[in-house]
């Protein structure tokens, strides 16, 4: 008989796990109150980034915090009223920020990342939908030489790491993208950075397959874990039915530390809150993502037009969203694409709650308290990116395969 597993979350990331373990020989069911890819995996910035292996607090970026902080339109901002509670996170994240420790941090990320693009292969193959990958590097802009200069080490980190970066002068970075305007006087590469032209399609493919595969999609809100002897043997639904469980897989994304709780078990998770508004008639043709460096923003070429995202935003799970941080993306990419047009009645705006650690690495691997758990959650910016290797990580893990890598940065017990 086949082993049944569960997975709570239908995002990327979940989504992956269940195509993963079809492949190991399991029978599957995903449990999630919305659709495939329609959670954070929606509105992303479409990034497969697997060179992006600086966390997102790291030395250059700890000194602008102070700054940014203060701006409730700047790249990281938190709603003041919710400091008391983020605060041991961003404690934290200040001890991950010593040298020694984003050296440690970046290895695992650089792991993760040499695995992306196979894995990410294999499950659109399996999907009919390769197309969706968009083998393209990304351009990072710069309009000024300081900037650039103060990047260099991290490029230095990427190159030694095996994701070397490429640099370009301004006229060079025109001849590839025609739309990026004269005050840009420098590009680079950001060493593996391709784009997908719809993340949501990208999900509901994978769960298509999943699904023709004999997998079962459950529409519903885990409210409750039941255990026994050390087991998750049931969980509770909020439309009132009870859903048996033999082994269980939590990638419910930025809400998996509620759930982990119930276990017993304590993660220092935020939901790091972002945003992208979506041109559908931008005015301007790129044939890749651009990043600038004055803002930790994407913009996109999307099939539903430009989708510019980013920034982070830490004011909970519930607060109301602020769209003119959304806005705010427009009017930063303008002074880098000047001719992009202004939002009209179709542009729309979207918030997301990304699941962020304060290590900037996920938490994959066995509960601690129960014998029949496994994690696979808190990828922060990174979700796209090492869904489908954790899937196939978190795969190993419950058919009893040792993955080829060092797992021990990533147990849930080190917060």
């Amino acid at each position: 008989m086949k082993p049944n597993t569960t997975i709570i979350g239908a995002g990327i990331v979940g989504i992956s796990t269940a195509a993963f373990l079809q492949r190991a020989g399991h029978d599957v069911t995903v449990i999630d109150r919305v659709g495939p890819g329609e959670g954070c995996s929606f509105g992303n910035a479409g990034g497969v980034a697997f060179a992006e292996i600086m966390p997102t607090v790291h030395p250059r970026i700890f000194r602008k915090l102070p700054g940014w902080l203060m701006d409730p339109l700047g790249p990281l901002t938190i709603r003041w009223s919710y400091l008391p509670k983020a605060l041991p996170w961003f404690l934290a994240a200040a001890r991950n920020a010593t040298p020694a420790r984003v050296e440690s941090i970046v290895q695992s990320r650089a792991a993760l990342g040499l695995r992306t693009i196979a894995d990410f292969e294999t499950l659109l193959t399996d999907a009919g939908r390769k197309d969706l990958l968009v083998y393209r590097e990304t351009l990072r802009l710069f309009d000024d030489e300081s900037q650039f200069r103060a990047e260099e080490a991290e490029r230095e980190t990427k190159k030694r790491l095996g994701f070397p970066c490429d640099v370009f002068t301004g006229d060079e970075v025109r001849e590839m993208e025609p739309a990026v305007g004269k005050n840009v006087i420098r590009g680079a590469s950001h060493g593996g950075w391709y784009f997908v032209t719809n993340p949501e399609g990208v999900v509901k493919a994978i769960a298509k397959r999943v699904v023709a595969n004999g997998g079962k999609l459950i529409g519903d809100d885990v409210k409750g874990i039941i255990t026994k002897d050390g087991a998750v043997t049931a969980l509770t639904l909020a439309g009132g039915g009870r859903h048996a469980v033999q082994n269980l897989v939590v990638c419910a994304g930025a809400y998996s530390h509620q759930l982990a709780r119930q276990l017993g078990e304590h993660v220092l998770l935020e939901a790091e809150r972002g945003y992208h508004i979506v041109l559908p008639d931008p005015g301007v043709s790129i044939s890749r993502s651009l990043t600038y460096a004055r803002t930790p923003g994407v913009a996109t070429p999307m099939e539903m037009g430009l989708r510019i995202a980013g920034t982070d935003e830490f004011a909970g799970l519930e607060a109301e969203p602020n769209y003119a941080r959304a806005d705010n993306l427009y009017h930063l990419f303008k002074r880098v694409l000047p001719d992009l047009r202004a939002p009209d009645e179709r542009a729309t705006r979207w918030m997301g709650r990304r699941p962020g650690t304060a290590d900037s690495l996920p938490v994959i691997g066995r509960s601690k308290t129960m014998r029949n758990v496994v994690y696979g959650f808190g990828h922060g910016h990174m979700g796209l990116t090492w869904g489908p290797t954790t899937g196939r990580l978190v795969s190993e893990i419950m058919s009893g395969v040792s993955p080829n890598m060092d797992m021990a940065p990533f147990r849930v017990d080190r917060f």
